[in-house]
């Protein structure tokens, strides 16, 4: 776009609509400090450690009808309001972990907030991405980032120090708190000229861009509607996603990096932190989760900073490395500890040695593959795949941390806690080169096109097989 927008609403709009990942961000977080008061008894529930693992893992099996249903909503009722209703189910989930005390319902209730989270992660990054100028829309596309570590943060800065009911009185007030702040903000544009209401999107779009020049805007839009129109007159269901060739690159490239965003562990960390302090001899766990949690919002903030200045792959590729060797740390800690048996004065000179790892892990996981697959799922597709695509890649990420959270727990007791770490690790030391190899940059550029690039390859492959093709009929 050449002229200069006003992008105060832009900026508002994004924060309002991230909103939603403070309560994910809690939700995902809240095993840290609940666990501890379930073995305590404070929580007064009775209740084991294999249904513990239930009831913190279930939250991420949840959010796969959650994906669902956005994907739904986003087509029929638009971006805006979908983020407003997902908080629904989190409410309701919310409620029932604060006044029940029996194991089953809260993993009822778990699930239930993690419908709510599977919707805000389906409908929060379309809306940013599609409502961003390109100049910001790395930036506000890491907001999530910052809101999800504010809500972590709440969660190890004040969960050990009040009481369970407290803690989940807190977890109620959220998505009540984002609701509220959705109502106002506009629609996206993109969601109005899918079906050609070009009233409508002009209207939009001219607040979002703080313009009055109606000629501006409809210049902007005429090269919008025409990509829209292009890409909906091919409009795709989930099987042609997976099958036609146009996709492929971009299916493999979106499923790569969400395994790196939940295979290296993060889900698992986040709701284990306090008790995987408490397992290393020297480290205080609900002080150092208080650490855990000021460096993730810290990084989370630095990191908006760092998409405007550096692209998308340069990012990843240094936090995919960072956190392979991080996590290559703490393992190294725990298997001395657990498995060589090393004295405690040998233990004692590496005591730091976990702290930094898992520090380390946590602002370099912030910074790159924490966040950045979200924007990418979001830029990479076309509007005619963009839902069904960001579902089908939401469902995956719900069913990888679902596995690594629920078996932390079982891998831990068997082989050990080094073994677990090492695991993480591995998947990230393969993810450098993923990253190397097959993730493209998108700083700088309209989403339209990133969708022409996207779409260039397969097109000079085709290229390419027709020649082939009649060169081998002229030779017959």
């Amino acid at each position: 776009m050449t002229k200069q927008t006003k992008r105060n609403v832009q900026y508002l709009a994004g924060l309002c609509a991230s909103l939603g990942f403070v309560f994910t961000g809690a939700v995902l977080t809240w095993g840290s400090p609940a666990i501890p008061k379930f073995k305590s008894g404070e929580a007064n529930i009775e209740i084991t450690d294999a249904q513990s693992s239930w009831v913190v893992s279930l939250l991420s099996l949840g959010s796969i009808p959650g994906c669902y249903i956005g994907q739904l909503l986003i087509e029929r009722v638009g971006r805006r309001r979908t983020i407003c209703v997902s908080s629904v189910p989190g409410l309701v989930g919310a409620a029932i972990i604060l006044f029940t005390k029996y194991p089953i319902l809260m993993i009822i209730a778990r699930m239930l907030m993690g419908v709510s989270t599977g919707m805000t992660a389906m409908a929060t990054m379309i809306y940013i991405t599609e409502i961003a100028d390109k100049e910001i829309r790395g930036a506000l596309g890491m907001l999530v980032q910052v809101m999800g570590n504010i809500g972590g943060l709440i969660m190890y800065g004040v969960g050990p120090f009040v009481s369970y009911t407290v803690l989940n009185s807190i977890v109620l007030s959220i998505p009540i708190v984002y609701a509220a702040a959705c109502v106002w903000i506009p629609e996206s544009p993109y969601y109005y000229l899918k079906d050609d209401r070009m009233a409508q999107a002009k209207k939009e779009f001219m607040v979002i861009k703080g313009t009055k020049d109606e000629k501006w805007a409809d210049d902007q839009l005429g090269v919008i509607r025409a990509h829209v129109r292009e890409n909906m007159e091919n409009k795709t269901t989930f099987t042609e996603l997976m099958t036609n060739m146009k996709y492929r690159k971009t299916v493999f490239i979106v499923a790569g990096l969400k395994a790196l965003q939940y295979m290296t562990g993060a889900s698992a960390i986040q709701s284990y932190l306090e008790i995987i302090f408490r397992q290393s001899s020297t480290v205080s766990g609900p002080h150092v989760s208080i650490i855990y949690g000021f460096v993730q919002l810290a990084a989370g903030i630095g990191a908006t900073f760092l998409a405007g200045w550096f692209g998308r792959r340069v990012l990843l590729f240094l936090s995919c490395l960072g956190v392979a060797v991080s996590l290559t740390l703490v393992g190294i800690y725990f298997y001395l500890q657990d498995s060589i048996g090393v004295s405690q004065d040998v233990l004692a000179s590496i005591s730091a040695l976990p702290l930094v790892g898992i520090l380390g892990f946590n602002i370099l996981y912030a910074v790159g593959i924490g966040n950045l697959p979200y924007v990418l799922q979001a830029e990479l597709f076309p509007i005619n795949v963009k839902t069904v695509a960001s579902s089908a890649a939401t469902i995956l990420a719900c069913v990888l941390s679902f596995s690594v959270a629920k078996c932390y727990q079982g891998i831990k007791d068997n082989f050990g806690h080094y073994t677990v770490f090492w695991s993480f690790a591995f998947v990230a030391y393969v993810g450098v080169f993923f990253i190397y190899c097959f993730v493209p940059e998108t700083k700088g550029k309209t989403l339209e096109e990133v969708h022409d690039n996207m779409a260039e390859k397969p097109a000079e492959a085709e290229a390419l097989r027709e020649k082939a093709v009649n060169e081998l009929t002229d030779d017959c």
